[in-house]
């Protein structure tokens, strides 16, 4: 796998990915009518993560979550690595920033 252009996240549990994507994410367009005030519960969170188990190169591949567009995947390489990509889909960097710290990875120098 290249990881030109992506951040290593190894030992991030999906599950506060998740949560932290989720709570950094705006509605976008027609999302407004299913938007969901307020942050994921733990129990969703492990909903979508048990559910996104079907590919190990790809352990987490986000969209739009109760009308938030998180666009958010995450890779895993041969040795079992994880990866995000350096920039985050309709996000800001300041987003990307808050997400690594939520998930308990040094944010990457400015």
């Amino acid at each position: 796998m290249d990881t030109t252009n992506k951040i290593e996240i190894t030992g991030a549990d999906l599950a506060a990915i998740v949560k932290a994507a989720y709570s950094l994410s705006r509605p976008q367009g027609m999302g407004f009518l299913q938007f969901t005030p307020g942050d994921m519960s733990d129990e969703r969170a492990a909903e979508i993560v048990n559910f996104q188990r079907r590919d190990p190169r790809i352990p987490l591949s986000l969209d739009y979550i109760e009308g938030r567009a998180v666009k958010l995947t995450v890779w895993s390489d041969t040795e079992d690595r994880l990866w995000i990509r350096n920039e985050w889909f309709d996000h800001t960097d300041d987003d990307l920033q808050q997400l690594l710290k939520a998930i308990g990875k040094e944010p990457a120098a400015a």
